[in-house]
């Protein structure tokens, strides 16, 4: 068995998990990083995408948006925007969501606002998939392939 770590994740709204872990693995700008006991110290952008807990030999998954994450002492500390089990997503809501932002992205010409309209697909996607059970890492956060 994995040597066990703390491990705290924080939205705005809630703490989200505070506990024991044995991996985190979650997507930066650079890629997926998997954090394991005795990781070096380390501060990550963290991007919309799966977060995965390995939590006494058992999977979990959640869907989480932009945000940091800090490795320190032992400790791995999350600060993501949002944080959700694939129980707690609303997939009607996430499927509206998804349906705006593609509407507002196929009308839009200003640079921000189209980008803003990426990220939201990118988050409407990345709930979709967790709350459907979703492949591992769905390639869905690139707001490149989104045809603007």
């Amino acid at each position: 068995m994995a040597a066990d770590f703390a491990c705290e994740i924080l939205t705005p709204y809630r703490r989200f998990y505070s506990g024991k872990i044995e991996s985190a693995t979650f997507t930066t700008h650079d890629g997926r990083i998997e954090i394991l006991a005795r990781h070096d110290s380390l501060v990550a952008p963290v991007k919309v995408g799966q977060l995965r807990l390995v939590v006494g030999g058992k999977e979990r998954k959640a869907a989480v948006t932009d945000g940091i994450a800090r490795v320190k002492q032992g400790k791995i500390d999350l600060f993501v925007g949002a944080a959700e089990w694939p129980e707690e997503i609303d997939r009607d809501r996430a499927e509206r969501a998804l349906g705006r932002a593609m509407k507002r992205l196929a009308g839009e010409t200003l640079s921000w606002r189209i980008e803003a309209s990426k990220l939201a697909i990118a988050r409407a996607q990345n709930r979709l998939s967790i709350a459907g059970g979703g492949s591992d890492y769905p390639d869905l956060a690139s707001t490149s392939d989104l045809g603007r």
